[in-house]
């Protein structure tokens, strides 16, 4: 779809522009990543873009937290980035290759993706499970953890996201990523990310994040809390599976009934935490 209604194209050099120009354009102006969901999303009303690939947000690197991924850093960059690929066992280089198609992670960026209007994701659950934390820019900087950052979206006008930031030490061994999709290159019906370690054959630490229930994925801390101190077995897992599936917010839309996706989070949870078991070696 052309976007025949914008009239310019604003390319700031430094954050502080790009704030005040948001600022002075209001609800006519859209900042521009990637670009996916300004085509896609875009109302008629506006008529100016906020470009903000000249702010340098695309980098991707380790450093003294852990590691940082720049804000307007697309999915193919990341994919191809061996700091990435090197952290927590190349996890979020497996989550990013169910995204989309090629073409869309080409130009997807992760500041792009959370700060998107639509709930459904399979990035934000993975980035929960790793506990990710932001850089934001919204007039001054301030750092903000993600699951704060997703209960406030939509509220207020959104900051820039200049970073997402993982944490050096990472707790859980190991991840396990799952959707349900009809076609390869659809939206998730649901998703869930896990990460866990099993020390002794007890679950020592272990995380759960369930998208696509239509809303925003959230951590199942209730399930989680369960899990730790538990016997790592088979009839734990269906329990914990039968208890995730009772606690997201499940809900009716065009794509699936709430029901449905009940029965999704049951056996997704299952498979991923089956997964992390399998393969622990503690």
């Amino acid at each position: 779809m052309a976007l025949h209604q914008i009239q310019s194209m604003i390319r700031p050099s430094t954050l502080k522009e790009a704030w005040k120009a948001k600022a002075e354009q209001c609800e006519s102006a859209r900042f521009l990543g990637g670009g996916i969901d300004v085509v896609l999303y875009t109302p008629s009303s506006v008529t100016t873009l906020i470009d903000l690939a000249g702010l340098g947000l695309s980098d991707v690197r380790e450093d003294v937290s852990g590691l940082m991924i720049g804000g307007t850093t697309t999915m193919t960059e990341a994919i191809e980035s061996a700091a990435v690929k090197a952290y927590a066992g190349a996890f979020l280089i497996r989550v990013l290759k169910e995204v989309a198609s090629p073409l869309q992670r080409n130009a997807a960026t992760f500041g792009g993706t959370l700060g998107s209007a639509h709930p459904w994701s399979d990035v934000i659950p993975a980035l929960l499970v790793l506990d990710a934390e932001l850089d934001v820019y919204d007039g001054s900087d301030r750092a903000i953890g993600l699951e704060a950052y997703l209960e406030g979206r939509g509220n207020d006008v959104a900051p820039i996201i200049c970073a997402i930031r993982l944490p050096g030490e990472l707790r859980p061994a190991r991840g396990a990523f799952a959707t349900f999709t009809r076609t390869a290159f659809d939206v998730g019906l649901l998703n869930v990310a896990c990460v866990g370690s099993i020390d002794g054959g007890a679950w020592k630490d272990v995380r759960i994040a369930v998208g696509g229930t239509p809303g925003l994925a959230a951590r199942l801390r209730g399930v989680e809390k369960g899990l730790v101190g538990s016997a790592a077995d088979d009839a734990l897992i269906e329990e914990a599976s039968a208890a995730a599936a009772d606690a997201i917010d499940a809900r009716d839309d065009l794509r699936a009934s709430g029901e449905y996706r009940r029965i999704l989070a049951r056996t997704l949870v299952g498979r991923c935490l089956a997964e992390i078991s399998e393969g622990s070696t503690g």
